[in-house]
């Protein structure tokens, strides 16, 4: 959601406040064919740097090149906790719809 408030120049309050659900769950969707964060530059900027080495007679792949951000431990989506924030935000959607008039 960070990522989404900040490519929106919004805070996470306000993002909470005028984003339905719905359009949140369309969002995620989104992100994960196409990346909203700076991600996808990373990897563009090693395949362009891999292939700078690898014209010059270097063995290196763009997947060498690219930048480590956190431990690769760190890095693995846990998939229980990712759908239990789906649920929480499905549930506090359903909360803000039943105690509108």
């Amino acid at each position: 959601m960070l990522t989404l408030a900040l490519r929106l120049g919004m805070t996470l309050q306000d993002l909470r406040s005028r984003m339905s659900a719905e359009e949140l769950f369309l969002w995620m969707a989104y992100n994960q064919e196409s990346p909203l964060s700076d991600t996808r530059g990373d990897i563009q900027a090693s395949i362009i740097a891999a292939s700078v080495f690898q014209a010059q007679g270097a063995k290196v792949s763009a997947v060498d090149l690219m930048p480590k951000w956190k431990e690769e431990a760190a890095v693995v989506v846990d998939e229980a906790a990712q759908a239990e924030e789906g649920e929480q935000l499905f549930k506090a959607f359903l909360m803000v719809k039943s105690s509108e008039p």
